[in-house]
């Protein structure tokens, strides 16, 4: 019998002058024949949807800090016996807006973004192999950090951290989303973020990328 896919979401480091707000979450579920997809925030309650319906006891829009969990999700195999195929997935709204510093220049932002956390396919008796958690601007393209599921029942995915920056004009004028497993990774992103550079190394996933909208 398969156990629960649960994915750790925090925010690893934004630069100083913006606001992370969870505007809206949405989990679904391909049919009401067992499947479940469940998001919490330690602070906000949560939201699910599974067999028996959607149950929203979940407080938003709420603001994460840099350093603080953004929520867990929990996805749930098909009766919880016997799981063949795609199952459920959470989808993460969150707004980001403020006034960023960004090699002696100041950088407006105010835009949308997602994360989407879904799995690969269900293996009957056993977890999907991959937690998939992909990330986007609104009106731009997506990126996704593949994370390896543990094969052991009680094995979870390593905890994903997010960084998000922006780029003054004389750099490109862009807004930038990556991803890490490694937590030492994320000041070292910051420190060249502050520099109006997106930082590319093999500890971060790939940077989702959008020009800056106009002030």
């Amino acid at each position: 019998m398969p156990s629960d896919l649960n994915q750790e979401l925090y925010l690893g480091g934004l630069l100083d002058g913006l606001k992370f707000t969870v505007t809206d979450v949405k989990p679904s579920v391909p049919d009401r024949s067992g499947w479940g997809a469940t998001f919490s925030n330690p602070r906000a309650g949560s939201i699910s949807s599974n067999a028996n319906g959607d149950f929203d006891h979940l407080s938003r829009p709420f603001e994460v800090k840099s350093g603080e969990k953004i929520g867990t999700t929990k996805l749930t195999g098909n009766s919880g016996v016997y799981s063949s195929g795609q199952g459920g997935l959470v989808t993460i709204k969150f707004h980001l807006e403020g006034t960023a510093t960004v090699k002696g220049e100041q950088v407006h932002v105010n835009d949308d973004g997602y994360v989407v956390v879904s799995a690969s396919d269900w293996k009957g008796l056993e977890r999907p192999d991959v937690s998939n958690v992909t990330y986007y601007w609104a009106d731009a393209p997506p990126r996704n950090a593949a994370l390896t599921v543990p094969p052991s029942i009680a094995g979870m995915p390593e905890d994903i951290l997010f960084v998000l920056a922006a780029k003054p004009e004389d750099a490109g004028k862009e807004l930038g989303m990556t991803s890490t497993t490694h937590k030492d990774a994320v000041d070292t992103a910051l420190d060249y973020a502050i520099r109006g550079i997106f930082w590319v190394n093999e500890k971060l996933f790939a940077w989702a990328i959008k020009p800056l909208k106009p002030f």
